[in-house]
């Protein structure tokens, strides 16, 4: 008998432990916790907030060099240099697609309505309804806004962080992304991180659950992310010094120059005779003619015609050095080789590879996998744990998978016979019962199912429309494959199916 207890509860300590205990509720408060970044202090004031400028039509941008720290510098040159601004500016323009679906599931992975059509009314409001009774001016804050805000984080820094801040009432209002550069940890006694915001002189905690931080390619050995261009720093710095000396040596070498030949012998005799008997005022009124001459030639214009006396030779010299050029040419290619390399961004999104245009498809498909994994997915685990802790605040057990649209350069035209054969596999899935008829108009329009639609999941009805378009369908004139069954009566026309039937020799 006491095996028996034994062994049963045995069993039901093991179906126990097959079962997760459910989360517990976030604890939060209203208002928000982090500082905007363009900040440099915590306390109110109505002062203008500067404006930088880096003045980039005058400066030197070699000596953008000589920043702060790595941040600072990368920062910089992302605006400075024409190449790594062309690479960030790509990987965002192409690893946020304009298209997005957020669906909730229950813990076991199963769709849940409510929760789905609840995470729809915060994104729309995210996007365009702000508190129009408590909220005044409320900045960029759209799915789009942020996400570009965060993508560019996640380019410059490695990483991306943001605060969901609630209203009163303890509901999402906004979500407000904070730079990386402002966040410090700290190691605390259970041997995790906490985060805290440096802003000036303030410290702020950031130890809450809606705060959200998320990286790319985290070293284990470090607890800070380091940024993918990093290693671009030098070929850009490079390219711009090769920049500078190109164009001292265009309009020292390259250009033509003019050249002007005054007659010594005969200037000497027309030099005053004061000038004839001192040597010192001979140079003096000398360097005064050379002087008026070179200030004549310098400010003609184009269109201006020069006249000049037979003691003044004018020439036009054009210096020619094609070994130059060969060498400036490799020169290049060295250093935009370096500087794709350390962008992480392939030559034809930076305007200067060369070659076939099979080599061009294959290098934007490899970018396209590059922008999906450093921007697309960070983007989507940061707006699936936002939106999961919104629903989680309502009092919903569910979890919300954030989800862009895939990266296509295809235009909507020529991918319209993709999106049928997509369409034909979720019909299929739906026709099985494998998915709901939420989850398949989520998948084909980005909306739940309309009010009043028919129920379609597991009814089959894929199989029985194809079912009977194949009934109909002709074999092609194959006398082979046709059925063998004429439409010809099986008994005559007007014959009396109730008359007996009588063999040929009269009998019955």
């Amino acid at each position: 008998m006491f095996d028996d207890v034994e062994s049963i509860t045995r069993f039901l300590d093991l179906s126990a432990a097959t079962q997760l205990q459910p989360v517990a509720p976030p604890k939060v408060r209203p208002g928000s916790m982090t500082f905007p970044s363009y900040l440099k202090t915590t306390t109110p004031s109505t002062a203008v907030l500067p404006l930088e400028d880096r003045r980039l039509a005058s400066a030197d941008t070699t000596t953008l060099r000589n920043g702060a720290d790595t941040r600072t510098i990368i920062r910089d040159f992302v605006v400075a240099s024409p190449e790594l601004s062309a690479a960030v500016w790509a990987y965002i323009r192409l690893g946020i697609p304009q298209k997005y679906t957020a669906v909730a599931k229950n813990p076991d992975g199963t769709f849940n309505r409510e929760a789905t059509m609840l995470t729809q009314q915060l994104l729309t409001r995210l996007n365009l309804l702000p508190d129009y009774a408590t909220d005044g001016f409320t900045g960029p804050q759209s799915v789009r806004a942020t996400s570009e805000s965060l993508a560019k984080e996640l380019i410059q820094y490695g990483s991306c962080c943001g605060e969901m801040v609630l209203n009163k009432a303890r509901q999402p209002a906004r979500i407000q992304p904070v730079s990386t550069t402002q966040i410090k940890f700290v190691a605390a006694s259970d041997k995790t991180l906490v985060p805290w915001q440096y802003v000036g002189s303030a410290k702020i905690p950031l130890d809450i659950s809606t705060f959200f931080y998320v990286t790319l390619d985290q070293s284990l050995l470090d607890p800070y992310s380091s940024s993918p261009i990093e290693s671009a720093i030098k070929p850009v710095i490079n390219s711009e010094s090769f920049a500078n000396d190109i164009t001292r040596i265009v309009g020292k070498v390259i250009h033509p120059r003019q050249k002007i030949r005054i007659d010594e012998e005969m200037l000497r005799k027309n030099l005053s005779q004061e000038a004839q008997m001192d040597k010192a005022k001979a140079t003096e009124e000398l360097n005064a003619v050379i002087s008026a001459v070179e200030q004549k030639i310098n400010s003609l214009k184009p269109e201006d015609a020069l006249v000049y006396l037979s003691s003044i030779g004018f020439e036009v010299e054009n210096p020619s050095n094609a070994g130059l050029a060969d060498e400036y040419t490799v020169l290049q290619e060295m250093s935009n080789a370096r500087l794709s390399t350390g962008s992480k961004t392939n030559g034809t999104v930076l305007g200067y590879a060369s070659g076939s245009s099979n080599i061009a498809s294959a290098e934007i498909m490899l970018f396209i996998r590059s922008c999906t994994g450093a921007i697309k997915a960070p983007l989507e685990e940061f707006w699936s744990r936002a939106l999961t802790l919104a629903a989680r605040l309502f009092g919903l057990d569910v979890v919300v998978e954030f989800t862009f649209a895939p990266i296509d350069l295809r235009p909507d035209a020529e991918l319209a016979s993709f999106k049928q054969t997509e369409q034909m596999i979720v019909l299929e899935r739906l026709s099985l019962g494998m998915i709901s008829d939420d989850e398949a108009c989520l998948q084909l329009t980005g909306s739940l199912a309309p009010a009043g639609m028919k129920p379609l999941s597991g009814t089959m009805f894929k199989q029985t429309s194809e079912q009977a378009a194949t009934d109909k369908t002709s074999n092609n004139g194959s006398t082979l494959n046709q059925k063998l069954a004429p439409d010809t009566p099986s008994t005559g026309r007007g014959q009396n199916k109730k008359a007996g039937i009588y063999a040929i020799d009269g009998t019955a």
